[in-house]
């Protein structure tokens, strides 16, 4: 599709664009769209700016803003390892090893520089209990998960998600993103079943369903693993594309807290110290602990950058209930959920105009106007500054998973923008500084569509593109 704008007020413009919506793949899909200059807090552009709408992951900008103002920017989780008990001379523990969870979601993960790996987590705590001059213990590995509610995903999210990496949820102890990885034999017939080749890191008790086929070698990552939070039977379905080696998928480890307290075991099992069993605790209660090592995360205002710009879920759901931990005593996620909706209320965004389900996105039972978001953002950019709510949205043609656009148009590099996807769900929510160094906040959702998600991502850039030559 090709877009021209002729008009020269914004009167004509709204209407061509409101044109544009009533043909070709817009027709039967609903649209919003919303545009809020930062000088004065009008909306200049507007397309039914006030109709509720699936947002997908832009709903994340709605929880990690949030945080930031909640949360502070240089907030970091920890994760403590301690002992209970007292150790003797022989360098015998009587009593036990405790890992309290902080709900850090980078512990172990590669995804943040200068973050302690998978591995390097367990050596450090292995040499911490080492080096205290304990050899023997006389009783368990306690994992205290208790900071979050014992229930990690949203009610609401779909039961084809579940078991994939990228609906892991928040727990109170999160490990290697909570992902394991499956490889599998591709190099076979078309319609056959692939081998499976390895489980890396190996979860205990684990058990697959391996029912794959190969598909043509241009078909993608097809592949599902059904199988949610605690389940360890995985039912894998779908199809993974031929190839000349093995193709890779990610599941989520059905218990994060337990995994870490069994890897710990082992690691300190090939160091001849042996543990008699592993506890996780899910409540809250007193437990006279003392420090033996701590692992701090990123900064907060880091770890927000990698949410957005990689549509991280673990990260916005740990943020969302770490939200409700600070200001309501429990890491929950209608407690996240409420101190969002606090915070709206205080930016003057109806209560009409979102309905929050989760931090991330994931839930299709998501709704909100396109008005809404962009006059969240309106108002956080005037609270923060543009220049700084600006490090925290992935900038077009550059940065995180809206990198491929505008790179050949006069709009690149000056808007910045998360994007959300889902099955007939596309939406772009951020900023845009204009021609002429005047910012708007602004936000454009598309729900129903029946063409390809390329073609419309591509339709939508092209209006994103001329509403900035326009602006």
């Amino acid at each position: 599709m090709s877009f021209q704008l002729f008009s020269q007020d914004l009167k004509s413009i709204n209407q061509d664009i409101s044109l544009k919506f009533s043909k070709g793949d817009f027709r039967s899909a609903n649209v919003s769209l919303s545009i809020i200059d930062l000088k004065n807090g009008k909306e200049v552009f507007q397309h039914r700016s006030r109709k509720n709408l699936v947002p997908a992951s832009s709903l994340k900008l709605f929880t990690t803003l949030t945080s930031l103002k909640v949360l502070k920017p240089n907030f970091t989780f920890e994760t403590i390892l301690g002992y209970s008990g007292k150790i003797l001379a022989d360098g015998t523990l009587i009593g036990d090893i405790i890992i309290k969870g902080g709900g850090d979601p980078t512990l172990g993960s590669n995804r943040i520089k200068n973050t302690l790996s998978y591995d390097d987590v367990m050596l450090q705590f292995t040499n911490a209990i080492l080096d205290k001059g304990i050899n023997c213990i006389d009783g368990n590995i306690i994992v205290d998960e208790s900071i979050f509610d014992s229930y990690p995903i949203a009610p609401s999210w779909q039961w084809n998600d579940l078991g994939n990496y990228y609906a892991t949820g928040a727990w109170g102890l999160n490990i290697n993103e909570n992902l394991y990885f499956l490889a599998f034999n591709n190099n076979d017939k078309l319609g056959k079943t692939p081998s499976l080749k390895s489980i890396n890191p190996s979860v205990n008790n684990l058990k697959i369903s391996n029912e794959l086929q190969i598909d043509s070698s241009h078909t993608g990552d097809q592949a599902y693993i059904f199988g949610g939070p605690y389940n360890y039977n995985k039912r894998v379905v779908g199809t993974i594309p031929q190839g000349k080696g093995h193709f890779t998928i990610k599941g989520s480890i059905p218990n994060p807290p337990l995994f870490f307290g069994q890897k710990l075991k082992e690691f300190l099992s090939e160091r001849n110290i042996q543990i008699q069993e592993i506890q996780v605790m899910q409540k809250p209660g007193k437990v006279n602990m003392k420090e033996l090592s701590k692992v701090e995360s990123p900064l907060l205002q880091d770890i927000v950058r990698r949410a957005n710009f990689d549509s991280q879920n673990l990260y916005a759901e740990a943020l969302l209930k770490m939200i409700g931990y600070k200001k309501r005593g429990q890491g929950s996620g209608q407690n996240g959920i409420a101190e969002l909706k606090k915070q709206l209320r205080r930016y003057k965004v109806h209560s009409s105009e979102y309905i929050i389900h989760d931090g991330s996105g994931l839930s299709a039972r998501n709704n909100i106007s396109s008005h809404a978001m962009s006059k969240f953002l309106y108002q956080f950019g005037k609270d923060v500054k543009i220049e700084t709510a600006v490090k925290f949205i992935p900038r077009g043609s550059y940065e995180g998973t809206v990198s491929h656009m505008f790179r050949s148009s006069k709009a690149k590099g000056n808007i910045w923008l998360k994007s959300g996807s889902m099955e007939g769900v596309q939406s772009y929510s951020g900023y845009i500084k204009s021609k002429n160094n005047n910012w708007y906040s602004f936000a454009f959702m598309v729900n129903g569509f029946q063409t390809k998600g390329r073609s419309m991502r591509i339709q939508m850039e092209q209006i994103l593109n001329e509403i900035y030559l326009h602006l």
